[in-house]
């Protein structure tokens, strides 16, 4: 449950800065809705092969990654 509330806000941060980064020039606004994606939809096909990539390239990660995405 906590981790759902941890996964939510964090979403609602990234997408709320990546709306600040379409208004911003210097700040990059997709990237911060690629991060929301990746944690409001964690079940998608694509997610999993993303969120696997990340886990690869950075294996310290995987602890992180399990706690806001379980059955990862």
């Amino acid at each position: 449950m906590i981790n759902l509330l941890i996964r939510l806000a964090l979403a609602g941060v990234s997408m709320l800065i990546g709306v600040a980064g379409l208004l911003l020039p210097i700040l990059p606004g997709w990237l911060f809705f690629g991060v929301a994606a990746l944690l409001l939809f964690p079940n998608a096909r694509l997610t999993r092969r993303i969120l696997h990539k990340i886990e690869k390239r950075f294996p310290s990660m995987r602890r992180l990654l399990e706690f806001l995405i379980p059955g990862l």
